[in-house]
């Protein structure tokens, strides 16, 4: 009985110290890490979010950035540009739904350049079915880019990380990583899939006492790009009007040089998040009905979209 009163009051301390210390690091915002020294791979790295992010980092002057994607003349251009910035900066054709693919191409980082030390998941895609209208390829392909990539990433990358206790993973997931859209099932799925290991890593990795290794949940609305072109409800026309590319990359980079360990934007959707989670099924139906959320993907223009 002692026993479990004294593990409660400890766990009661350490609750009231991190909402303090969350409250006082809002207030107070923490200085930025140094990344001078930092090698950062960044997967989808030639357009949208990735580009976006690899640029923002490179005007921290990092020792060195890697864009990993499909498609050679994006990867050169956004080469071009961080070099531009007087960054060393490489890229390497990597289609991360190939797990060997993966493996090869980290080889060869390793080989030429050295271990990563900041690595951003970020390579996505969407088909934007139903689920029983989405063809079995496009389910396998949405999950293998956006989520069981991340395990060979990590498998590649990760145990250099934890043998010298420094090191960063980033995920970039979404809003649809913490609720559903009808539509989009096998997208959901995936981002839900993406943070839940996000956040098994950091369990993990608090177990091993490597408090070194930091990883970063990233969870972004609507963002204003080609990735859900058509996507459109009477919530994003009201009050929450899409991202642009520039906010969520630079909070993204934000939230990796404070160490956070998951944000979401804008703010409104951590009280969204947690209204869906303490509300009845019934009214949060409801509020999907007046926003539109679901048939927010009945306009969706394409199929599989890329990042």
């Amino acid at each position: 009985m002692l026993t479990a009163l004294v593990q409660t009051a400890s766990l009661l301390i350490k609750v009231t110290y991190s909402v303090l210390h969350s409250l006082v690091s809002y207030i107070f915002p923490p200085t930025f890490k140094d990344i001078s020294e930092d090698v950062i791979l960044i997967t989808g790295g030639g357009k949208g979010i990735g580009k976006k992010i690899a640029i923002g980092f490179a005007r921290r002057r990092p020792s060195h950035i890697i864009l990993w994607g499909r498609h050679g003349n994006t990867l050169e251009q956004t080469q071009k540009e961080i070099k531009e910035l007087g960054v060393k900066c490489s890229y390497m054709i990597c289609d991360v739904s190939n797990k060997e693919n993966i493996y090869d191409c980290a080889k060869q980082v390793k080989d030429a350049i050295g271990e990563v030390t900041i690595l951003v998941n970020n390579a996505g895609v969407v088909y934007g079915n139903p689920i029983l209208t989405s063809s079995d390829d496009d389910v396998v392909k949405t999950m293998q880019v956006n989520v069981i990539a991340h395990f060979w990433t990590q498998k590649a990358f990760l145990p250099a990380m934890i043998e010298h206790n420094k090191g960063h993973i980033v995920s970039i997931s979404s809003v649809l990583g913490l609720m559903g859209l009808s539509g989009a099932g096998d997208y959901v799925s995936a981002k839900f899939g993406s943070t839940g290991m996000a956040e098994a890593l950091s369990d993990e990795l608090r177990v091993l006492g490597k408090t070194g290794v930091k990883v970063t949940s990233v969870h972004p609305y609507h963002i204003d790009n080609t990735m859900f072109d058509g996507l459109e409800s009477r919530l994003s026309r009201w009050l929450i009007p899409p991202l642009s590319e520039d906010y969520v990359a630079n909070k993204t980079i934000h939230a990796v040089l404070t160490n956070r360990c998951k944000i979401l934007m804008p703010r409104v959707m951590y009280f969204l998040n947690w209204f869906k989670n303490v509300s009845p099924i019934d009214v949060t139906i409801a509020l999907a009905r007046v926003t539109g959320t679901d048939r927010a993907m009945d306009g969706f223009k394409g199929h599989a979209r890329a990042s």
